[in-house]
C-alpha cells in the first residue's frame, strides 16, 4: 500500500499543478479555486482531534510535591514501582528521576483512552518514543495490557509503590486498591481524589481514607 502511494506520480503532479494555478490566482489577488477541496480535507482532519496538549491530564506541581516524596520513600522497600494508567508517560518520566537505581517502574496501560483522539497504536507509539531511553536502560518496562489482566497474571514481588491513575469510577478503583493490598504493596497511592470523580473519593474513604493528600493525589492510610 505504501509503495503504491509512493510510486503514483500522477496524483502528486496534479496536486502540484493545482497549487501552481492557485498561486497565480493569489498573485492576481484572487481567492483559491483549485485547492479548496484539499484545504477542506486538511481542515476536517484537524477538527477531528483536539490540540495535543501533553502538559494537561497529568499531575500538577502541587500533586507532584507529594508523589515525588512517595517515590523517594519507596526507595526504602524492595519490589518495583507499578503505575496503573500511563497516558503519555510524563508521570512515568518524573517518577524515574526519584526512584532508586535498582528499582524498575512497570507502566501498565492498554492505551484504549486518551483526550487527544489518538488511536491505541498512536498512543502506544507516543509512549514508546517518550520513554525510549528509560526502557532501553532497564529503568522502565511499558506493559501494554488491560489492567485487570495484569492483576490476574502478576507474579512478581510485592511492589514498593503502586500509583493508580487509570479508570476513575468506584468499581474499577476498588479493584485497583484491593489488588494492591492483596499483593502487599508497601505504598498505595493514586490520582483524582476530587469532586470530578466521586467514585474515587467513595472507595478511598471506605478503605480508610487518605493518609496524605495534595491536590487530588492521595496516599492510602
Amino acid at each position: 500500500m505504501v509503495t503504491q502511494q509512493l510510486t503514483n506520480p500522477m496524483g502528486r503532479s496534479q496536486t502540484a499543478i493545482k497549487y501552481v494555478r492557485d498561486g497565480y490566482r493569489a498573485i492576481r489577488g484572487k481567492s483559491p479555486k483549485y485547492t479548496t477541496d484539499l484545504h477542506c480535507v486538511r481542515t476536517a482532519a484537524a477538527a477531528i482531534r483536539p490540540p495535543l496538549t501533553l502538559q494537561n491530564n497529568s499531575v500538577t506541581e502541587v500533586e507532584w510535591s507529594l508523589l515525588s516524596k512517595l517515590v523517594e520513600e519507596s526507595r526504602n522497600h524492595t519490589g518495583p514501582i507499578i503505575e496503573i494508567g500511563v497516558l503519555a508517560g510524563k508521570t512515568t518520566q518524573r517518577m524515574a528521576r526519584y526512584k532508586s537505581p535498582t528499582q524498575k517502574i512497570l507502566a501498565v496501560d492498554n492505551f484504549c483512552w486518551n483526550p487527544w483522539g489518538l488511536t491505541p497504536d498512536e498512543q502506544w507509539g507516543l509512549v514508546c518514543h517518550s520513554l525510549d531511553y528509560l526502557v532501553s536502560t532497564g529503568n522502565v518496562e511499558v506493559i501494554r495490557i488491560d489492567k485487570n489482566e495484569f492483576f490476574e497474571t502478576y507474579n512478581g514481588p510485592a511492589p514498593s509503590l503502586v500509583f493508580l491513575d487509570a479508570m476513575h469510577d468506584y468499581e474499577e478503583t476498588k479493584k485497583d486498591i484491593l489488588w494492591a493490598q492483596r499483593v502487599g504493596a508497601k505504598i498505595i497511592a493514586g490520582h483524582d481524589y476530587g469532586p470530578d470523580f466521586p467514585g474515587v473519593i467513595q472507595i478511598v474513604d471506605e478503605v480508610g481514607g487518605p493518609k496524605q493528600l495534595a491536590g487530588s493525589v492521595w496516599r492510602l492510610a
